[in-house]
């Protein structure tokens, strides 16, 4: 007589799946620029994800600089400097002489009274425009729990990972409201929002916490 034994591996694989499905739908996953993130890169995500319009505390005007020379100085650093009122804008220059010997006028800084900075949503912009690359992170991290044997931490960590790309690629795709010419004029060589400097771009991660 043979005795056969079963053993039974498909009750503890559907448990194991069972589990760590439900744990990853107790899981909630945050991308973008988390609480982590100093304040300034805070402020200016939220200036550029919602739109803002700026007002000068204390002084009278805002200055906006025109010349990259004077895009990390301040008007009070130029003691040469004088205001050019044109009848509609009002400048911030200084004399500059020119190579033939010629006198001209180096524009410093646009004086404006408030400034508006349109909405350049990256991170729900961003979400709506990579939906189905969302979804399609998340199918695979459900499946690779299913098939092979990952935990639900990991498959959260590796969704995680694919919305910080995500987000990053729809920074960089050209998508966002392109630079207005004021801001061009002091920084010409970089044509697209939000990565001049890359630093909010790198400033973009993830976080995984418990529902």
């Amino acid at each position: 007589m043979v005795k056969v034994v079963v053993k039974d591996n498909i009750t503890e694989w559907r448990d194991r799946v069972r589990a760590e499905l439900n744990k990853l739908a107790m899981l909630q996953i945050r991308v973008g620029i988390l609480g982590s993130a100093d304040g300034e890169l805070l402020r200016i995500a939220y200036v550029h994800e919602f739109g803002a319009t700026i007002t000068p505390r204390t002084a009278r005007n805002l200055a906006i600089p025109l010349s990259p020379s004077a895009r990390n100085k301040s008007p009070r650093d130029y003691d040469d400097a004088w205001v050019l009122d044109n009848g509609e804008n009002r400048f911030l220059v200084r004399d500059k002489r020119s190579r033939d010997g010629g006198n001209n006028l180096e524009f410093l800084y646009l004086l404006v009274p408030k400034v508006t900075i349109p909405e350049r949503s990256f991170i729900r912009a961003g979400y709506d425009a990579g939906k189905n690359k969302i979804l399609a992170a998340c199918e695979w991290a459900a499946r690779a729990i299913v098939f092979d044997g990952i935990s639900a931490e990991i498959a959260a960590e590796r969704i995680g990972v694919a919305g910080v790309g995500i987000i990053k690629r729809y920074m960089r795709s050209g998508a966002i409201l392109p630079k207005s010419s004021l801001t061009l004029a002091s920084a010409p060589n970089k044509t697209k929002p939000l990565i001049r400097s890359g630093r909010l771009a790198n400033a973009i991660t993830y976080e995984v916490i418990k529902a």
